[in-house]
């Protein structure tokens, strides 16, 4: 849905809570949560859920935000660490 994270920078909440987003491939240090198509509570606590699998391998939350017009919710991640 929103391309290679590698390129984009960002990746879709269900890919990471599906376990389909390897964070130690990835190799830059920042990195965009995206949440789409839920209402706004179920997006904001799939992102919020993603955030914390994150968490746990070295990413720390930024900040939380949305897009009003497009109805998107998303968290803004720096690694604590540069990839290896």
């Amino acid at each position: 849905m929103f391309g290679d994270p590698v390129q984009t920078f960002q990746v879709n909440a269900e890919a990471i809570l599906a376990q389909q987003f390897d964070p130690r491939r990835y190799p830059h240090r920042h990195l965009v949560i995206v949440g789409s198509g839920l209402r706004w509570v179920e997006q904001l606590a799939r992102v919020m859920a993603a955030v914390e699998m994150l968490t746990t391998v070295g990413f720390e939350l930024v900040t939380v935000g949305e897009n009003e017009q497009s109805h998107i919710r998303y968290a803004v991640l720096r690694r604590s660490a540069p990839a290896a």
